[in-house]
């Protein structure tokens, strides 16, 4: 009878329980339709907080009926390299990290062993650089090294220079004095690079980083012939001083400016720099037992060469080996420069994507920069015979006053004049009003080169540019090309006014 009444009782508790949990999912069901049919009638405005609920219960339930079987881990990222892994402590449950990964073995890296990437590149290298950075860090380096190299012997020569034979430059003081002026030059040389080279820096970057590189070889020159005229010395180390002074005016320019905006890619220009500064630090520490053994060894071959009385032969290994490291790092500049591929736009640039599209008709993709890059080169030519003057002056548009006011005329109130260079044989030529926006200027260099083409009626040039400048807008941006500015450098803006 007992059991009778157990077995019912049990019976009957299992029949409690699942009329509670068929209600429970009957409940929760209609609650989850409830919701559902609410989130259809709000359209697309998201989630509910009521949908949001379920989603973290759901959530919780899921993890606290896994956490048995998974391990949650967190592995840094830094760039496209694994770094340290946090996980759960197995004793405590604390955090702990592990010791960086090494991508290649997958094993952690043995303590004290630095990150070189860390040390010596920007965070997140490559994707936080341009495209570029890679192929014009290896050859600036190489640069860097050959210069450093040049500086030393250069250091030494001079030296040399103030303690050779009986002239006053034997003196102590005197030399210490020739040592302080012949700095005091370098002053005046910092103020006409700046004040005249700034814009041409940023137009035409690639061809005066190799020309400051090659001025400050020219200045390292006449330091290391000065021990051949020591009594020569204020007169040869100020004029080098001079030119190294503009040299290193333009190069730290474009190396804290154009370089670095170029560069960038995560608003990281300070990281870029910093790592500049700590390669070039490394190179120096490795170019000074370099440069001190180049300049003893050639010293010594001359000064052989000259007590055999062997003149000739003397200048000429002297000559030899300078020249050759001062090759070596002009090449090197070269290659450097050689190397960016700018994605801004500035007059050259322009006017080649201009040509392409109007060439096409618009049909074909432009050239990216890389393209562009190839054919800008360093020292190409930027202008040719045919090339249109843009940013022209207005004895540019036109060969006498009445001829330029009848191109403004024609303007149309157009932010750009079209006319005709008479001083380049008549070439289509486009003056920028001080109104113009980077679209506007986009759309003269099309006006100007359809005038270039098609030089029967400017009207028809404005018609065209006013129709296409949209759509090559659109293709240089798909070709990867920045559209926000455009760099004119020297070339002036005018306002335009009657009375």
């Amino acid at each position: 009878m007992t059991s009778d009444v157990d077995a019912s009782s049990s019976m009957g508790g299992a029949r409690v329980a699942n009329s509670i949990a068929l209600a429970a999912r009957s409940t929760e069901r209609g609650r989850k339709c409830d919701v559902r049919a609410f989130e259809r009638s709000s359209g697309r405005r998201g989630r509910t907080r009521a949908s949001r609920d379920d989603e973290m219960h759901d959530s919780r339930l899921s993890s606290n009926a896994t956490a048995s079987t998974r391990t949650l881990t967190c592995a840094e990222v830094i760039g496209d390299a694994s770094g340290a892994i946090w996980m759960r402590d197995s004793v405590g449950g604390a955090f702990t990290r592990t010791r960086p990964i090494d991508a290649k073995t997958g094993r952690e890296r043995a303590v004290g062993v630095p990150e070189l990437r860390a040390v010596f590149l920007p965070s997140g290298f490559p994707q936080t650089v341009s495209a570029d950075y890679a192929d014009w860090l290896r050859w600036h380096l190489t640069s860097l090294l050959f210069r450093d190299v040049i500086e030393i012997m250069s250091a030494q020569s001079l030296l040399v220079a103030l303690g050779v034979g009986s002239t006053p430059g034997a003196l102590p003081l005197t030399a210490a004095a020739k040592w302080v002026l012949k700095d005091g030059v370098g002053s005046f040389a910092t103020l006409l690079a700046g004040a005249f080279g700034g814009r041409w820096y940023d137009e035409d970057p690639k061809r005066w980083w190799a020309v400051s590189n090659a001025l400050e070889d020219v200045a390292r020159a006449i330091e290391l012939v000065t021990p051949a005229a020591p009594g020569l010395f204020l007169p040869l180390a100020a004029s080098a001083t001079f030119v190294r002074a503009a040299a290193l005016t333009g190069r730290g320019s474009l190396m804290n400016g154009t370089f670095m905006q170029h560069f960038g890619r995560n608003n990281n220009l300070g990281d870029i720099r910093a790592k500049l500064e700590v390669q070039g630090r490394w190179l120096a520490l490795v170019a000074l037992p370099v440069g001190i053994q180049v300049f003893q060894l050639v010293n010594a071959q001359a000064s052989a060469l000259h007590a055999e009385g062997d003149e000739l032969g003397a200048a000429a290994a002297a000559f030899g080996g300078y020249g050759l490291v001062i090759g070596a790092h002009i090449f090197s500049c070269w290659q450097a420069a050689r190397s960016l591929k700018f994605d801004s736009l500035n007059g050259f640039r322009l006017l080649r994507l201009a040509e392409a599209y109007v060439a096409s008709d618009g049909k074909i993709e432009l050239p990216n920069c890389v393209e562009i890059g190839e054919i800008e080169g360093v020292y190409k030519p930027r202008r040719t015979l045919t090339t249109p003057t843009f940013g022209a002056s207005p004895n540019e548009i036109g060969s006498t006053w009445d001829a330029f006011i009848e191109a403004t005329n024609a303007s149309n109130g157009h932010p750009y004049v079209l006319g005709f260079d008479s001083s380049r044989g008549d070439v289509a030529s486009a003056l920028i009003l001080e109104s113009a926006t980077p679209r506007d200027m986009l759309a003269a260099a099309l006006a100007c080169e359809k005038l270039r083409i098609d030089r029967s009626s400017v009207v028809s040039a404005y018609d065209y540019a006013d129709s296409q400048t949209a759509d090559f807008e659109d293709a240089l941006i798909r070709a990867g090309w920045k559209v926000g500015f455009v760099q004119t450098g020297t070339a002036p803006k005018f306002a335009l006014s009657t009375t």
